[in-house]
């Protein structure tokens, strides 16, 4: 896999070539063969993205690892966001053992709010991971999490931080779940 081509500050770094990242995969507190799939389909996105500011979307088998569906063909919906079209909403709904969603984030970002909120919102959606042109790479699951809770806490939040509402959120979300472990975020790499 070759990657990095951009030649611009969205270009994905030739560390995700390196064996620590694709170690850092192997934390995700999953099965070996879904977190084997998680990297692959990382790498998928990556080659996808870079040079770009575009995320893409990629959702697999939670207990298989087998490839649900990803939006990869199509063009993307804008800078700084992703999501499904309906047949691949579908495919991820009518999963089994559920999904995790595999994307990117061009400016190597932690998970966002709406990725958070998506996962708790969703009994389908196990977690997510989340990796970084720069080769960082984030896991994140809301099993549980009240997501009126959030909503609540995000809004009180904005006055205070204004556009780093977001981020203080899920810190605040994290220190106080801390007792239930329904929400988990991480950074693996």
């Amino acid at each position: 896999m070759r990657l990095g081509k951009g030649g611009n500050a969205f270009s994905v770094a030739p560390v995700v070539n390196a064996k620590a990242y694709h170690d850092a995969f192997m934390r995700i507190p999953v099965s070996k063969a879904v977190a084997h799939s998680v990297y692959t389909q990382a790498g998928r996105v990556l080659q996808r993205a870079d040079g770009t500011q575009f995320e893409y979307l990629v959702a697999v088998d939670a207990r298989t690892g087998a490839l649900v569906a990803d939006n990869l063909s199509r063009d993307p919906k804008g800078e700084g966001r992703t999501g499904f079209g309906i047949r691949e909403a579908k495919a991820v709904l009518a999963c089994e053992n559920g999904v995790l969603f595999v994307h990117n984030h061009p400016a190597s970002t932690q998970p966002s709010f709406a990725d958070v909120m998506t996962a708790a919102a969703y009994e389908c959606v196990h977690g997510g991971v989340v990796v970084g042109h720069d080769g960082s790479v984030w896991y994140y699951a809301a099993k549980g999490l009240d997501v009126r809770f959030a909503e609540a806490l995000r809004r009180s939040f904005k006055a205070s931080y204004g556009d780093r509402a977001d981020v203080e959120v899920l810190k605040e979300l994290l220190r106080i779940d801390k007792k239930h472990r329904s929400f988990e975020m991480r950074r693996l790499r």
